[in-house]
């Protein structure tokens, strides 16, 4: 049951922040004070403070036990993500999503790095990084299709899909062993040893890939909106529906991998953007959701390879925070997400909203091929400790 556990929280990392995207457009009607900008925040703002907190969760892994922490973050994520629901006050909700994002950021680095633990072989590696990637959408089709439905009733509804996390809380706490904090290097050694500042450009790649893909999450009820091509329960579906070629895209991406080697983040990009294309000129339900589709497809592809990149940066010791490094980066993808289309497109536009996906459908297409030519510069094999 040990791998069911630790893929259990994958389910609830990634697209957790934007699980309530179907309800989006209620919420700003619920708040009328509000801007849309404004309203975005209710799916980005987590994700400003799971940087910082994913660093600290990183840090106190050499002193806590990586259990221990990952049910302090847990039971955060439960507390914070249901009480969303039950606020009046639009600041106050605000509050609640910060609250939530500290515990998704302790959270979110110890789900990649315990594959790192139990998994040193890099083919299992590999696979069963492509397995997380699945469940990582396997939790955005169920929190999407359940909070569309929830929000079709009432926004306040849709922060119960949260509560999923219980199910994960009792498997961790049954299953998974402890991982005491690693024994200290040697004095003499200790201090030799310095983090590859390539970490940070691999950062950067992952926080823009994160931010294109996650345009979909925070436009997508907006867009179908203004758009008068559906309400909240058939963006919720539309949402849902994508992340199942996103689960069969990580069942595959081992293969891919091995095929296509530094060439998958190039071929996932394009899958994506071509994705991002056909929503852009979508007039109807119908064509939306095949660009929801092949939008999925590509995300499947590209959001897990970016870790496999860290073994040939970053010895094994140094992992850990390697993981939280460019996790907590790329989830700032998704805050910064709304605003790095504003600077490209005004909001008060004609066709503003379309003009969103085809600025992230570009900008996808780029990051894909930096990412290669990056890949040529690293070495082929994973770092051993010195």
């Amino acid at each position: 049951m040990l791998i069911p556990s630790i893929l259990s929280v994958s389910v609830l990392t990634i697209m957790a922040p934007t699980a309530v995207s179907p309800a989006l457009a209620a919420i700003r009607d619920a708040f009328p004070q509000i801007t849309a900008t404004q309203a975005k925040l209710v799916l980005t703002l987590p994700t400003l403070v799971m940087m910082p907190m994913g660093l600290l969760s990183a840090r106190l892994t050499a002193k806590i036990d990586k259990k221990k922490l990952l049910l302090t973050g847990m039971t955060l994520f439960l507390v914070f993500g249901v009480a969303g629901g039950f606020v009046n006050d639009f600041r106050l909700l605000l509050l609640m999503r910060l609250l939530f994002g500290v515990g998704l950021g302790i959270m979110t680095p110890l789900s990649t790095s315990l594959i790192f633990d139990f998994a040193p072989n890099p083919e299992r590696r590999s696979k069963l990084l492509g397995i997380q990637g699945s469940f990582n959408q396997l939790g955005g089709l169920l929190f999407m299709s359940l909070s569309g439905v929830l929000a079709s009733i009432s926004w306040r509804y849709s922060f119960l899909c949260y509560a999923f996390v219980v199910i994960s809380l009792i498997l961790t706490f049954l299953f998974m062993p402890s991982i005491p904090p690693m024994a200290p290097r040697k004095k003499e050694t200790a201090g030799k040893q310095k983090m590859n500042k390539k970490i940070f450009i691999l950062a950067f790649f992952a926080m823009m890939i994160f931010a294109c893909y996650f345009v979909i999450n925070t436009d997508l009820a907006l867009f179908m909106d203004a758009e008068g091509i559906g309400d909240a329960k058939e963006c919720g579906y539309a949402l849902s529906l994508m992340r199942i070629p996103a689960i069969l895209a990580g069942i595959l991406l081992a293969w891919i991998m091995r095929n296509l080697k530094d060439w998958t983040m190039p071929f996932a990009t394009l899958i994506m953007a071509a994705g991002y294309l056909v929503i852009a000129y979508a007039e109807s339900y119908g064509v939306l959701m095949a660009g929801c589709l092949v939008v999925g497809l590509g995300g499947g592809f590209a959001l897990p390879p970016i870790s496999l990149f860290l073994p040939r940066i970053v010895t094994p010791r140094q992992r850990t925070l390697g993981v939280a490094i460019i996790m907590s980066v790329a989830q700032l993808g998704q805050f910064i997400s709304p605003l790095y289309t504003d600077l490209f497109v005004s909001g008060m536009t004609d066709g503003a909203s379309r003009m969103r996906f085809v600025v992230s459908a570009i900008t996808t297409v780029v990051i894909g091929f930096m990412v290669l030519a990056f890949a040529h510069t690293l070495p082929k094999k994973a770092l051993e400790e010195k």
